[in-house]
């Protein structure tokens, strides 16, 4: 071929001209997580790729800020991609859609917050849990469902939600089917994402899809995506957390005003727009 796209990471050592995409470095950010193996495989794959592909697609400016200051690539050889948003999320056009998911996971006489993602420490769920406290301490009457499959690391989450006495206020379903997402998401009074790093931070866009009012986080990619449709917090101020949620409980004008703006933010993020992009860069190369 005249050009070789590698959207996955790794360029091969024989190869044409290559324009790769790098979608994170979280084994940089949290390399706890990772094998000393896989550690050592992911630095130097990333190290190999960036240096020698013509070109390096990122998801996010988040990620580009990354290589150039971990990996002193040139700027100018980096462009961002942003991802596109499945079309299966959306407003339910039943509402009793969102009455069956309910039921079928056992919210239906709850009022809930969601989380969806894999259940691990990167994702910030004790501070969720340890929020959630402090918002059911000031009255407020809450769940918060946890929707994904466990990861390393679940277990501490998981007793926090004993050593707090909550254990009938939140709920971990496990791993939930694409088909359920958009009516669980629909059914909850805000969408609670404030990740520690993520590399674009998809269920952002989804929820607001769905027209859930997101709480999300400062740091890494999650402000790029969000934009001016979330509510922003320091992930590392449990507090701020919680305030964001009362805030959210109390005003009823922002829930709509954020929902209004998450379904305008979300027109930006097409697959038609990141192919076109795409296509871009490989007849630059």
């Amino acid at each position: 071929p005249h050009v070789l796209f590698v959207p996955a990471h790794v360029v091969p050592v024989v190869h044409p001209p290559t324009v790769v995409t790098i979608h994170d470095v979280g084994y940089r950010v949290f390399p706890e997580a990772h094998t000393f193996r896989r550690r050592l495989e992911l630095e130097l794959t990333t190290r190999w790729s960036v240096w020698v592909a013509r070109h390096v697609i990122t998801d996010s400016y988040a990620t580009k800020r990354d290589l150039v200051a971990w990996y002193g690539v040139d700027p100018n050889r980096i462009t961002v991609v942003h991802l596109g948003l499945s079309p299966g999320f959306a407003p339910p056009t039943d509402p009793r859609s969102i009455t069956e998911v309910q039921r079928r996971y056992g919210l239906l006489s709850c009022r809930y917050l969601l989380y969806i993602g894999t259940v691990q420490p990167r994702k910030n769920l004790r501070r969720v849990i340890e929020a959630l406290a402090i918002v059911l301490a000031a009255g407020y009457d809450l769940d918060l469902v946890i929707a994904g499959k466990r990861g390393w690391l679940s277990e501490p989450i998981e007793r926090c939600t004993v050593e707090l006495g909550l254990t009938n206020r939140v709920h971990f379903t496990g791993y939930v089917a694409d088909a359920d997402l958009p009516a669980l998401l629909a059914g909850a009074q805000a969408f609670v994402f404030p990740s520690l790093y993520e590399g674009f931070g998809m269920p952002v866009l989804e929820a607001m899809a769905c027209g859930t009012p997101v709480i999300t986080s400062t740091m890494s990619s999650l402000p790029e995506v969000a934009g001016d449709a979330a509510l922003l917090v320091d992930p590392l101020d449990t507090n701020a957390i919680a305030q964001a949620i009362i805030r959210l409980c109390d005003d009823e004008d922002l829930r709509t005003d954020l929902r209004w703006r998450g379904l305008a933010r979300v027109r930006r993020f097409t697959w038609e727009e990141c192919a076109r992009r795409t296509l871009e860069v490989l007849t630059a190369v």
